[in-house]
């Protein structure tokens, strides 16, 4: 069986449109994703409508947790959108309550199994939503995982694809669909293949230009939001 895993849509249509075309050449029915599934930019309700038509596993970010607090204390929104833009308020104002429960009301971590797989989701790690896992991260951080039962992680939050193993534990991060920090323009995810445990990461090119357009017409004093977009390594 295979599982799309996906991270950090952070409301970006364009990107998830197009890697959703892949992940149906591949006949893919079921999508873990790892939190920020809000966040940055403004199309949250295509988000929710293109992921509606698969299974999908669903934990918390770092963005989720902001779009509560903003939803309990309105009179934070001026400091969150001089830091991240409009989206979450946005967000508030176009999502039906439906739907904002899908994005808050879920577990962090979230523990599921499929084919006898036990997979652990969660956005920084299991044990701290915001916490940002590298490559370089000290090996008495990676070696926590070998406290829980489970045999797969997915995780997010840094925006980079790395798989880590620790003893016989898998430790996947997908990338960002959203935002890649990389190279503007490619919209990062992965494979997971159940029967050969095995993963293949994906970078699917998008058009960034009616983003940009959006971004510069709806927050354009917040350059951190086209210069990712615009960003060449």
């Amino acid at each position: 069986m295979k599982l799309a895993l996906l991270s950090d849509i952070h409301g970006n249509q364009y990107a998830l449109s197009k890697v959703i075309d892949e992940i149906k050449l591949q006949n893919i029915d079921t999508l873990i994703v790892a939190g920020d599934t809000v966040g940055y930019y403004y199309g949250i309700k295509e988000v929710l409508k293109m992921l509606a038509s698969f299974k999908v596993h669903f934990t918390k970010g770092n963005h989720e947790v902001m779009l509560e607090q903003l939803k309990h204390h309105p009179e934070i929104e001026s400091e969150l959108r001089g830091k991240y833009g409009s989206s979450l308020q946005l967000a508030l104002c176009s999502l039906s309550e439906y739907e904002i429960d899908q994005l808050l009301n879920v577990e962090h971590p979230k523990s599921i199994t499929v084919e006898n797989l036990k997979i652990l989701i969660s956005h920084g790690s299991p044990w701290d939503l915001n916490q940002y896992l590298y490559p370089d991260s000290d090996k008495s951080i990676w070696d926590n995982f070998l406290h829980y039962k489970e045999d797969i992680f997915v995780v997010g939050h840094t925006h980079y694809q790395h798989v880590e193993k620790v003893g016989d534990k898998i430790i996947v991060n997908p990338g960002s669909i959203g935002q890649n920090r990389k190279k503007s323009g490619l919209a990062d995810w992965a494979v997971f293949e159940t029967e050969s445990v095995s993963v293949t990461h994906y970078s699917t090119p998008y058009s960034t230009e009616n983003l940009i357009n959006e971004c510069e017409s709806i927050d354009p004093e917040i350059t951190l939001l086209t210069r990712q977009l615009r960003f060449r390594n």
